[in-house]
Formats: structure tokens, sequence, C-alpha cells
């Protein structure tokens, strides 16, 4: 009987133990901001773009680590220039001291060679200008001096050639509905009168432009590949931009 309560408490012992160590073990997580603002449609080319990478180190804090960059499609790495933080000490942007980031067979290293010991959480603070337009995938790596990933995450960004979205003309504001669409839209141009009209494609392609346009235009998305369109209305004096998605 002894023997037996013996063992059961070494087993509840190796289980408790064993639940201590997992409840304290945190792994560390990476994620960029450049795909929300993406996702916002403010990535377009010839701009200078501010994002950051966000590293929480948890349990993995003080190890030798650096930020790599890597691009699913290396011929991409021409495309666009890459500025980095080069200033370590830097705590905010406005500290941050910017070097372009080289890329070899579509892979950057981020920070001094060897690593650096990775504070609890810290941001990478970057600066992107792209000159093609495109959709560019890449993963962010927290990785290890010994060559160990600790972090990863795989995002995917779309950059097109219109600028941010001002829908606005005087106090007119131009509205597409529906604004997911398979077939017939409608743009209101409400008091706008003779107005240009285009529709462009992420690449800043048109698929579609009209003159002298007035009142409510429909349009025929059917033929249309899906994907994001841009919708400007063009004055004399003023442009505005609206945008509908294709399914």
């Amino acid at each position: 009987m002894k023997k037996a309560l013996h063992v059961i408490a070494a087993v509840v012992a190796l289980f408790l133990a064993t639940g201590v160590s997992n409840a304290q073990t945190k792994e560390p997580t990476v994620n960029g901001t450049l795909d929300v603002i993406s996702e916002q449609g403010n990535l377009v080319v010839g701009q200078d773009i501010p994002w950051q990478a966000i590293i929480n180190s948890f349990d993995r804090e003080g190890e030798l680590a650096n930020l790599e960059i890597k691009l699913h499609n290396p011929a991409q790495s021409e495309n666009f220039t890459l500025q980095y933080n080069s200033n370590r000490e830097a705590t905010t942007e406005d500290e941050a001291v910017y070097s372009v980031v080289t890329f070899e067979d579509g892979v950057a290293t981020i920070g001094p060679e060897g690593g650096e010991a990775l504070p609890e959480a810290y941001q990478e603070y970057f600066k992107i200008n792209f000159s093609a337009p495109g959709i560019y995938t890449y993963d962010l790596i927290l990785r290890r001096e010994d060559g160990n990933p600790l972090a990863s995450v795989t995002e995917t960004v779309t950059v097109g050639t219109v600028a941010g979205m001002d829908d606005m003309i005087g106090d007119t504001r131009v509205a597409v509905y529906p604004t997911v669409s398979q077939g017939m839209v409608k743009l209101s141009l409400g008091s706008i009168r003779n107005a240009d009209v285009a529709v462009m494609d992420i690449l800043g392609r048109n698929v579609l432009h009209l003159r002298n346009a007035n009142g409510t235009v429909e349009i025929n998305t059917q033929h249309y590949a899906r994907g994001t369109y841009f919708v400007k209305v063009m004055t004399e004096g003023d442009v505005a931009s609206s945008r509908l998605i294709v399914r």
C-alpha cells in the first residue's frame, strides 16, 4: 500500500511539474504592419511608407537573434527600396536612423551579424518605397544565432498605382454601390456634371473610361477579373476615388 502511494505521488508530482512548465512556456511572436497598410489601400508606388515589425520575445528574452525578411519571389527585391532603423538604441520612430537593407537571393537580415539580445518586446522600424506595382508575399522570421527559427509569419501585400481614397468633390461624395459585385454597379455623381470616369485595376490599368458623365452611371463588372478596382471621377478642378471589389 505504501509503495502504491509513493508511485501515485510521483505521478502526480510529475504531472504538476509538467503542467507548471507548460504554463510558463510562451514562445515568441512576430507580426508586421505593412499588410494592414495594404488592406487600407494606402500602399502605392513612389511613396515612402513607414511600417513596423512587432516582436514579443516572451520566454526567449535575452537570447541572440535577428529578424529575417524572406521574399517568396526573390526577383521582387529589385522592385523596392527598404530601409531599417540602424540606431539600435532607438525606442521610438522619431529616434530611428534609416539605412538601406540589402537582399541576397531574396533574403535580408536585420541587425548586427550574430544577432542581438532580445528584449521582452520591441519594434523594428522600416521605410519602404516601391517602384513597381504587384502582389508581394514574404516571411518575417525571428531567427536565433544558431539558425533555428523562434517565430515566423507570412504576409502578403498589394501595391497599386492609385493614391489614397478621397471620395469627395466639393460637397458631393462619389458613391459606388454595391461595393462588392459580380455584375452591375452604380456610380452616383450627385450634383457633379460632365465628369470623366475611369475604372482602374490594382496595377493602374484602365478597364473603362467614360466622358461627360452625369447623374447615375451604370458599370457592368461581369467580365472583369476578380480583384480590387478603383473608380476615379475627374472634373476640371478635382479628382475623387472609390474602391470596388469584383468577386
